[in-house]
């Protein structure tokens, strides 16, 4: 039984109930690496839109994950997971001169030998039904 695309409406609903935990997750974060939640939120969208060049290799695909919330869901699962290990390992305040660097090195995608989700892979392929997009 084939499964029906969630319009979008419900995507951006899940989209903003997402982003609201983790807007409180940056803020604790950007305490701890002692850095701005802009320096963050700038890294967490940079790192993304690296990754989906690699990942993508095609501007039209690459664009067609970025208008998927269950992508940006998994993103931001991927990057809550690093932080958890951030603050497993790093326990006390960071406050080394190098932080900004080292907080980059955790969330380099150039380290993160991830796929999206099976779910994020669903969405992708309904929204590119729904704009007539070729994935070939």
């Amino acid at each position: 039984m084939a499964r029906r695309c969630r319009p979008i409406l419900e995507r951006t609903t899940i989209k903003t109930l997402l982003m609201r935990n983790f807007n409180r997750h940056i803020k604790q974060m950007a305490q701890h690496v002692n850095v701005s939640e802009e320096f963050i939120n700038n890294l967490f969208l940079d790192t993304a839109n690296e990754f989906l060049k690699d990942f993508a290799n095609n501007e039209k695909i690459e664009a067609i994950w970025k208008a998927t919330p269950e992508f940006w869901a998994w993103w931001q699962q991927l990057w809550t997971n690093r932080d958890r290990m951030i603050l497993k390992r790093y326990p006390q305040r960071i406050t080394a001169n190098h932080r900004r660097e080292m907080y980059k090195v955790w969330h380099s995608p150039e380290f993160m030998q991830a796929r999206p989700s099976a779910k994020a892979y669903r969405a992708f392929t309904c929204i590119a039904k729904q704009k007539r997009v070729s994935i070939k």
